[in-house]
């Protein structure tokens, strides 16, 4: 039986805002009961405001040139075109891509 009581005293602490604590028996052996006050919690610091870098301006990739451009792959040339805003083909044969970009730069 006392397995039970303590069993619910568990449940009843787990699920309760503010712990019940028992004390001696007092008069008829009735438990006096009082409700402990959980400590206020400390006041959160503010964080001092961090400073905004300023934002960095991407310098313009520089333009590649033929040579550079024939030693690329073609999912490389897809994205270097991509870099200048130039959607490329795939299907197309390496050779067509490379003077495709190259025009369009």
């Amino acid at each position: 039986m006392n397995s039970i009581f303590e069993f619910w005293q568990w449940l009843k602490s787990a699920f309760v805002a503010a712990p019940l604590v028992d004390r001696e028996p007092h008069g008829h052996g009735e438990l006096k009961k009082e409700v402990v006050e959980a400590p206020a919690p400390a006041p959160k610091k503010k964080a001092a405001p961090k400073k905004k870098a300023a934002p960095k301006k991407k310098a313009a990739p520089a333009k590649p040139t033929k040579e550079e451009l024939t030693k690329l792959t073609k999912a490389q040339l897809e994205e270097k075109g991509r870099e200048f805003g130039v959607e490329l083909d795939k299907r197309k044969k390496k050779a067509d891509l490379v003077d495709e970009l190259v025009q369009k730069l």
